[in-house]
């Protein structure tokens, strides 16, 4: 079902998932129209703006990135798919996966390079020692966690882009791509919106933003949820690109006054401690996925160095203290 309005000024959209809290400015007179569907575990909204052909057209252009990311969302799930075949192959054989599995997969692996693991696609041993959902409520064991770690390595991963196979080395180990797939399937949603004709838009996909448009266009402005309290922390304006928060708000419980969250420290075992969120910016929203976890994890300090490193990547993070950094070419203002 689709909701039209003449007039937009300012949206606020709050995410189900990760509480990115996104606000966008359109420009005066301009129609949109919004479609919303259930999918990757969470309200997946897209918002076309500026449509050829109408109505009729823009839906039709919904629907083909819905269909798209539906078939990505079985291909790169970690439940009875070719993600889940090479997790039970682990240790024993390389398994034949779909091109996009290998893309993401790849992906993965520059950004753990890159963090020097603190992002790391083979946490998933872990994750289900936590609960994926970071709600479980029962926090495991030092012992259970340290024979766990081990299965924790992205180098063990083994990918042959010629052949379209992926090995994990080690048995017992468990591939997740989490903390990726949603960027990438959506920005190959987005590539579905452009080939129908839709020249500005948004896609908005529980703690991920990415805008796009066609030609010069007025930036989007995004604001950045509070991670301690019910308002907006700041904003960041985007042109075109993917906005996404990670944050310790969301996911969670508490036990003996601590808090225990979803993301989780490839090096320790346990939930990372440095942040309490991160935003990260990109052309590239399959990048700005993983990055906004890196980023969590290492903190205000290294994450801003890796953040730095990265050509059209930009970042706020706030630490655990609550203050918060920015990088150089950080576009917004902190409220």
């Amino acid at each position: 079902m689709a909701s039209t309005t003449k007039r937009y000024t300012y949206i606020a959209i709050i995410a189900a998932v990760m509480a990115l809290l996104a606000a966008s400015y359109f420009r005066r007179g301009a129609q949109s129209v919004t479609f919303s569907r259930a999918l990757m575990g969470t309200l997946v909204q897209i918002t076309i703006m500026e449509e050829d052909g109408g109505e009729a057209a823009s839906e039709a252009a919904a629907e083909a990135a819905f269909d798209e990311i539906s078939r990505l969302e079985k291909i790169l799930s970690s439940y009875a798919s070719d993600v889940s075949l090479v997790s039970k192959a682990a240790g024993a054989a390389a398994v034949k996966v779909s091109p996009e599995v290998v893309e993401v997969v790849a992906k993965a692996m520059e950004i753990s390079n890159l963090s020097a693991g603190a992002f790391d696609p083979t946490v998933g041993a872990l994750a289900r020692a936590w609960g994926y959902s970071g709600e479980k409520g029962v926090v495991p064991s030092a012992d259970e966690v340290a024979r766990l770690l081990p299965l924790v390595d992205y180098r063990a991963i083994v990918v042959d882009e010629k052949n379209s196979t992926v090995m994990l080395s080690k048995k017992g180990m468990v591939l997740n791509l989490g903390g990726v797939a949603k960027g990438f399937i959506v920005g190959k949603a987005i590539a579905k919106l452009k080939a129908g004709g839709m020249r500005r838009g948004i896609v908005h996909a529980g703690g991920d933003m990415t805008v796009f448009q066609t030609g010069e266009g007025e930036s989007f402005t995004v604001g950045i949820q509070h991670p301690r309290e019910k308002k907006l922390l700041g904003e960041i304006h985007v042109a075109n690109g993917a906005v996404a928060t990670s944050g310790d708000y969301e996911r969670f419980f508490m036990k003996d006054g601590i808090r225990y969250h979803h993301i989780l420290d490839p090096k320790t075992g346990f939930p990372a401690r440095r942040s309490q969120s991160a935003t990260v910016t990109s052309i590239d929203p399959t990048q700005a996925d993983a990055l906004s976890t890196a980023a969590f994890v290492m903190g205000p300090v290294a994450g801003m160095e890796m953040i730095e490193k990265i050509d059209g990547a930009e970042g706020l993070i706030v630490d655990a203290d609550g203050r918060v950094f920015t990088s150089s070419g950080f576009k917004g203002r902190i409220f």
